[in-house]
């Protein structure tokens, strides 16, 4: 398939029709790294507060077992 054009007017009009599509594949890729980025930050974002989540789980999971031992503590005092 040839692509031969002899009109110097459709030559220019597919130069600038190239660069235009070049320059939106550029935008494209610059955006899709910017986009790669945030949701890179994002990601560590979320595995943060993942972290901070179990870590209060784990300390509420401790509250909750020292208040049911002073709770029994208390119990056992009373019924002696």
């Amino acid at each position: 398939m040839c692509m031969c054009v002899e009109n110097p007017h459709d030559v220019m009009k597919m130069v600038k029709y190239r660069k235009r599509c070049f320059v939106q594949i550029e935008g494209i890729v610059a955006e899709n790294k910017a986009l790669t980025g945030e949701v890179d930050r994002l990601w560590l974002e979320a595995e943060k507060v993942a972290m901070d989540r179990a870590t209060r789980e784990e300390q509420m999971v401790d509250l909750s077992r020292r208040l049911a031992d002073k709770d029994r503590e208390k119990r056992s005092k009373i019924s002696d």
